[in-house]
């Protein structure tokens, strides 16, 4: 064995594989320690290619024989995989390994979760269960055979025997999948538009099929929304799920055998919020849709992930929105973009939607790819049109199905469709960084003018920015709230372009970015009694929101730099929004929150300052009670009417209610002492209900008696601790949050090597802003220890924990130098991973 140091991979050196394979072969002889892989592969010469050089992908596998078309052969092998003389003809290449799922923590390629043998093999998973072509662009048809006494073995692709099954439809190797363990089936079936009868499954241990219902709805419902709105048809004759307690992500699309994170399908109303409803139907949904866009149609490499991702992500909120209501998803979109992937742009690690090159592919799985990739498909959808995009979706499919595809092959479907040229509109896969939007306006006599400027600040890459196509929403009131102008999509296609309005008697007020129509930054300077209009009347609910949202940020400036005290046009808003009750109580819910404490902090780096995060956290902290006490006359009538008498349900009108109802809880506790939070809790029949109770609790320094008593109801429930695990951390007070996180790190039931349960704690930890910012540098210390320990079991967990060092830079020199001595003893670490060396470079800079 040789070392081999990582290497930069870039887009621009993509070459065709030299070989290709027609069909896989696989025989698991499962065993904890000593699983046998024996593997057949049909290989051919790639007449795409003109090299002739045969290397096969493998990390961690003790080969103990290799056969080319039947005759023994020694292979030359490194830490990275195999290579070897073959036949410049057909052949077919055998292996037998050895490998060890029971010591597998790191959870990539064959491991064991509770007893269960289970599969990860995206992004490069596979070459740790055999040598293989690993790679996207290389699709092949798979028969697999397991051996075991336990009593399920699953895998891809229909059964043709007690523990075999072929999958007829070519894929790539991070596909694969592999179950087997003790489990119970949760049966139900699906007829598609064409009659077939589909065989649904989900796999659960025992004691958890009372939590599979929901599950099952949701996956049916995404079916069916596939063939309604995509004309897309399920392909296998069944399709299986199965929860995983130890899984790194969310969930995994393997064809016809989705592997499920335990929390991201298992539910009900005991153990689950309306929150945990809403986000199993959400990836239930995306994994599901994958089996078209990503798994008969798959990515050629990896910088095409945000292909599969973006538009899987964007399949699903559409999904998501007709489920649930599209002002409220669309608001929940902007956040997460906000929050997440924004920052992501102007740090550190700034990288476009397809990236041009990576070390570490797992560190890619970003927000940007996902979520700003969706983002691009919803601009072009609107750029285009309904009409053309469901015309160049089915084009899409029809020219592509069973291929490897591009961004470049995505685009062309819709020029093809349109006749449009679309190469300005493809930097937004090209180019990192956020977009700053700049609007000024003028009005005379009856012309109004607007004027939008574009800008792209510079990013780590050093690259030069383009203008982009950025589709602008906007509208017109009247100074009385009457819309004077319904929404018009503007294209903003040059650095600066002008846009006249005639007939606009009187200076209208401005509704800009309605419906969040681009992943950009607003530079707006308007007023606050404009904004104030906007929040009382605007017809754009994502609008309504965001003045809302803009008032309560400039409040929080002034009372975090300058002491500042109430706002009436703010406060006497967000009342008028209280009381309307012709208004989506989901919808209040969102209003009545505030900006979070990185977004206050984020805005003093805009103007020019240096945020203090327990100044911030203070502040924040004043507000909520300034608004509980301006709200009191009015939240006491509007918890009463949103309490839900019939039986559970996670509908949209009841979680709307009980999302309302609970934020106006959240300000009742401030200054009721948490008596009414107490009866909530005391009376609850749901874990929505029971969980917001503690979380009022917790916040006002209250609720001790009743988080003891929630562990020893729920103590036994995996799922369930992870939210008693990370409510304590959240809501601690900012100088005991470090200390927080370290003694439930020391619990019993603690585990280091579950995904879920680190993430509860230390991710709670990173997002509790002054505490993870404490000014003796406690939660900067505390997190880099926790790095330090996981990084040799799980670098995939570790690398994107790591992540939240990224705004390090906006800080104070003295939290600067913090932060660095953290970073830099985490890299120090002998042996660290290269998932978690490259991140912490980056960072680093």
């Amino acid at each position: 064995m040789t070392n081999s140091a990582p290497q930069t991979i870039y887009l621009a050196d993509y070459t065709p594989p030299a070989y290709l394979i027609d069909t896989v072969h696989l025989t698991f002889h499962l065993s904890p320690h000593a699983t046998r892989v024996e593997s057949r592969i049909a290989f051919r010469p790639n007449p795409a290619s003109k090299s002739r050089d045969f290397f096969l992908h493998g990390e961690e596998l003790k080969l103990i024989a290799a056969r080319i078309d039947g005759a023994e052969i020694t292979p030359e092998l490194t830490e990275t995989g195999l290579s070897c003389t073959v036949p410049n003809a057909p052949f077919i290449f055998e292996a037998e390994v050895e490998i060890s799922p029971a010591t597998n923590t790191a959870l990539e390629g064959l491991y064991m979760s509770g007893g269960m043998y289970c599969t990860q093999c995206e992004a490069e998973g596979f070459r740790k269960i055999t040598y293989y072509l690993d790679r996207p662009d290389v699709m092949a048809v798979f028969t697999v055979k397991i051996e075991s006494d336990l009593p399920v073995l699953l895998s891809n692709g229909n059964p043709v025997g007690a523990g075999e099954w072929h999958d007829p439809w070519p894929k790539p190797a991070y596909l694969f999948a592999l179950v087997a363990g003790d489990l119970i089936a949760h049966p139900d079936t699906f007829t598609t538009m064409s009659g077939k009868d589909i065989a649904l499954n989900i796999y659960v241990r025992k004691g958890d099929e009372n939590k599979c219902a929901f599950g099952m709805k949701a996956l049916k419902a995404s079916m069916q929304w596939d063939e309604d709105v995509y004309g897309r048809e399920y392909d296998l004759d069944i399709f299986n799920i199965v929860a995983v307690d130890d899984f790194n992500m969310g969930a995994m699309e393997n064809k016809g055998l989705n592997i499920f994170n335990s929390s991201c399908v298992l539910a009900s109303r005991e153990t689950a919020s309306d929150a945990n409803f809403e986000r199993i139907e959400a990836i239930i949904a995306h994994e599901y849709f994958h089996n078209w866009t990503g798994n008969r149609i798959t990515c050629r490499d990896w910088f095409q992930l945000c292909l599969k991702e973006g538009l899987t992500v964007f399949r699903d909120a559409q999904f998501t929105g007709d489920m649930r209501g599209h002002a409220v998803k669309r608001i929940e979109d902007a956040l997460a973009m906000r929050g997440h992937q924004y920052p992501e742009d102007r740090g550190p690690l700034a990288h476009p939607v397809r990236p041009a090159s990576f070390v570490e592919i797992n560190n890619f799985y970003t927000a940007t790819v996902y979520e700003k990739g969706a983002e691009v498909i919803g601009m072009l959808k609107r750029i285009v049109g309904d009409a053309a995009y469901a015309d160049a979706c089915t084009l899409y499919f029809d020219r592509h199905d069973g291929e490897a595809a591009t961004i470049e092959d995505w685009i062309a479907v819709f020029e093809d469709t349109t006749g449009r040229d679309l190469s300005q509109f493809a930097r937004w896969y090209a180019q990192a960084g956020t977009p700053h939007l700049h609007v000024t306006e003028d009005h005379a006599g009856d012309t109004y003018r607007l004027t939008l400027r574009q800008d792209l600040p510079a990013t780590p890459d050093g690259s030069p920015k383009e203008p982009q196509v950025i589709p602008v929403c906007m509208g017109l009131l009247a100074r009385d709230g009457r819309e004077v102008l319904a929404t018009q999509t503007l294209e903003l296609t040059e650095i600066e372009q002008v846009f006249t309005f005639d007939g606009i008697a009187e200076k209208p007020v401005l509704s800009v970015l309605r419906d969040y129509s681009a992943p950009v930054i607003v530079h707006h300077d308007q007023s606050t009694a404009d904004r104030a209009i906007l929040l009382a009347h605007d017809t754009d609910p994502f609008n309504r929101w965001d003045a809302g949202r803009m008032l309560a940020r400039d409040v929080l400036l002034d009372m975090t730099l300058n002491g500042g005290g109430p706002d009436a046009t703010f406060h006497d808003g967000l009342a008028a929004v209280l009381r309307d009750d012709t208004l989506d109580p989901a919808f209040r819910a969102l209003a009545l929150s505030i900006p979070s404490e990185a977004d206050t902090a984020q805005a003093i780096v805009d103007g020019g300052g240096i945020p203090e995060p327990r100044d911030i956290y203070l502040a924040h902290e004043v507000l909520k009670l300034q608004i509980a006490q301006h709200l009191q006359d009015i939240t006491p009538r509007i918890y009463a009417q949103m309490a839900v008498c019939d039986p559970y349900d996670p509908n949209a009108v009841d979680v709307g209610k009980r999302a309302l109802g609970n934020r106006v809880l959240g300000y009742i506790s401030r200054l009721d002492g948490g008596h009414q939070a107490a009866l909530q809790y005391a009376n609850a029949d749901n874990m929505t209900q029971q969980q917001a109770a503690l979380a009022c609790l917790l916040n006002i320094g209250a609720g001790q008696k009743e988080l003891a008593a929630f562990a020893t109801q729920w103590g036994d429930d995996r799922l369930v601790m992870d939210k008693w695990f990370g409510l304590q951390v959240a809501c601690a007070a900012p100088d005991e949050a470090a200390n927080v996180a370290k003694t439930l790190t020391a619990h019993a039931k603690f585990d280091w090597k579950n995904p879920n349960r680190f993430r509860a704690v230390i991710g709670a930890l990173a997002n509790n802003e002054a505490g993870f910012h404490a000014p003796d540098g406690s939660g900067y210390g505390f997190f880099a220890d926790c790095l330090i320990t996981l990084d040799p079991m799980n670098p995939q967990t570790t690398a994107r924990m790591a992540t939240s060092f990224e705004t390090w830079k906006r800080y104070s020199p003295a939290r600067q130098d913090q932060m660095r001595a953290a970073m830099e003893r985490i890299k120090a670490t002998p042996n660290l991973s290269r998932d978690t060396t490259e991140i912490i470079t980056r960072i680093l800079g």
